[in-house]
C-alpha cells in the first residue's frame, strides 16, 4: 500500500488506513512540532487522498490548527510550497493583501523512504466559497485567483507550453452523437449549433492555440476549491485557493470561463458579477498582462465547451445550464462564420 511516483495510492488503497500507518513517520519529519493527526475524509476532496487536523507549535507561530494531508501529487506539492511561504491567514489585517494560498508549515517529497508527498498548512476557519455562496465571496476568490497568478508568475519559472489542445474535433462529434441518441430540448437546433461550431475550429484553433502564454492558471477555479473567511474585528474578508493539484501554464482567460461556465443558465448565483470582465479588470490594475483581444479567446472557449455540453452535461438534465450553453453556441459560431 505504498504510493506510486505520481503520488497517488494504488486502486483499491485505503488513504486514511496509509496516512495512519505513515503517521509517526510525518511527525517524526516534523521533529515533534506536529500534534497527534485525527483523519477523516475532506468534503471538497476527490480521488486518493487522507486529510487530517492537528496542531503545529513551534517558537515563531506559537500553536496553530492545522491540516495534515497525505499523498499529494508532485504539481499540488511543488505549487503550495512555493506559494505558501508567508504569513498565516489568521494575522491578515486591514490594508494588507491577503494570501491566494494556505501557509505551509511542513511538507516533504517522501515518507519513510518512499515517493510519497505530504504537506500541513494552516486549518482555515471558513467555509468554501460553495458552502457560502454571495457577492462578496465570489468577488473574494476572483481576487484571490488574481494574486494568485501574480504570485504564481512572479516565482520566475519558465512557462514553457501548455498542456496539448484537447480533440475538440472528437468532443463536437461526441456531442452531436448524444444529441442525435438521447431526448433533448431543442435537438433541431442543437445539431445545426454543433455543425455550426464544427465549422469554426480552422478559424477558432488556430487564435486559440496562437493565444499568449501569459500566465500559470489554477486549472480548476470553482467554488468548492476556495474558502471563504468572513470580516472580524481587524481581520478583512478573503478568500484562499486550495487544490492546486492543476496548476499549469496558460492564458487568464482559461480560468475565468471555467468559472463563468459553472453558472451557466444560474447567472443570478453570480450576483451580477462577470467572471472575464471582472478577472480583466482585477489583472489589469494588478499590472498583469492583458490584450485586446481577450474577449475574441473567451468567446472562443465559451463556445467549444458549450457546444459540447450535450455529452458532457446532459444526462445531468439541468435544461437551464444546456438552453444557455446552446445560446452561447449559436450566439459565438455565428460570430466566427461571419
Amino acid at each position: 500500500m505504498i504510493a506510486s511516483g505520481n503520488g497517488q495510492t494504488d486502486a483499491g488503497d485505503d488513504p486514511a488506513a496509509l496516512a495512519r500507518s505513515l503517521e509517526p513517520v510525518i511527525r517524526t519529519s516534523c521533529e515533534g512540532r506536529l500534534g497527534e493527526i485525527e483523519w477523516f475524509k475532506a468534503s471538497w476532496q476527490r480521488g486518493g487522498a487522507a486529510t487530517g487536523y492537528s496542531t503545529w507549535s513551534d517558537n515563531e507561530t506559537g500553536e496553530v490548527p492545522v491540516i495534515v494531508k497525505l499523498p499529494v501529487g508532485s504539481t499540488e506539492l511543488n505549487w503550495t510550497v512555493r506559494l505558501g511561504d508567508h504569513g498565516l491567514d489568521r494575522d491578515v489585517v486591514y490594508g494588507q493583501t491577503p494570501h491566494p494560498t494556505p501557509r505551509v508549515l511542513g511538507s516533504g517529497a517522501e515518507l519513510g523512504g518512499h515517493d510519497l508527498g505530504w504537506l500541513v498548512i494552516e486549518r482555515l476557519e471558513g467555509k468554501t466559497v460553495a458552502g457560502d455562496l454571495t457577492e462578496r465571496s465570489m468577488t473574494g476568490l476572483l481576487n484571490a485567483a488574481v494574486e494568485f497568478q501574480a504570485r504564481a508568475d512572479a516565482q520566475g519559472i519558465a512557462m514553457g507550453e501548455p498542456p496539448g489542445t484537447p480533440d475538440w474535433s472528437g468532443a463536437l462529434e461526441q456531442s452531436k452523437v448524444w444529441v442525435r441518441d438521447n431526448p433533448i430540448d431543442e435537438a433541431k437546433r442543437w445539431k445545426k449549433a454543433i455543425g455550426a461550431a464544427h465549422k469554426t475550429l480552422p478559424v477558432a484553433l488556430s487564435k486559440w492555440e496562437s493565444r499568449s502564454i501569459n500566465t500559470w492558471c489554477h486549472g480548476d477555479l470553482h467554488p468548492g476549491n476556495a474558502m471563504h473567511m468572513e470580516p472580524h474585528s481587524d481581520h478583512p474578508d478573503r478568500c484562499v485557493l486550495i487544490d492546486l493539484a492543476l496548476v499549469h501554464a496558460g492564458h487568464w482567460v482559461e480560468d475565468a470561463v471555467y468559472l463563468e461556465h459553472l453558472f451557466w443558465g444560474h447567472e443570478e448565483k453570480l450576483f451580477g458579477i462577470k467572471p472575464v470582465r471582472q478577472m480583466r479588470k482585477l489583472r489589469k490594475e494588478r499590472g498583469l498582462a492583458v490584450e485586446e483581444h481577450d474577449s475574441e479567446l473567451a468567446d472562443i472557449k465559451r463556445m467549444l465547451m458549450a457546444a459540447c455540453a450535450p455529452s458532457f452535461f446532459g444526462v445531468e438534465g439541468d435544461s437551464k445550464y444546456l438552453s444557455r450553453a446552446l445560446e452561447l453556441t449559436e450566439r459565438i459560431s455565428s460570430k466566427l462564420l461571419g
